[in-house]
């Protein structure tokens, strides 16, 4: 039976950065575009980010923030692993 890998991404816990800010959270959809895969996001309390967002659509009219991420510009983690580290702190 073939698996199939695309749904692989769906659920797991992720990391990226908005300027010295640390977001975090998990993946809730995917789709594959020009050879990419996009990664849509559910960001956890990412209040900073979409305070920005707010903020650059109040002062230009558009959204220069897209709600897809390129697979490659994020980056993916093991919540317990993480936390048996941060509790070693």
């Amino acid at each position: 039976m073939m698996i199939d890998r695309s749904k692989l991404m769906i659920n797991r816990s992720v990391w990226a950065t908005f300027g010295r800010t640390l977001r975090l959270g998990s993946v809730i959809e995917q789709k594959k575009e020009d050879g990419w895969v996009f990664l849509r996001i559910d960001w956890k309390d990412d209040e900073g980010f979409e305070i920005d967002r707010k903020r650059i659509i109040s002062l230009g009219g558009t959204d220069r923030y897209s709600d897809w991420y390129r697979v490659d510009k994020i980056n993916f983690f093991n919540k317990e692993d993480l936390l048996n580290t941060i509790n070693k702190l």
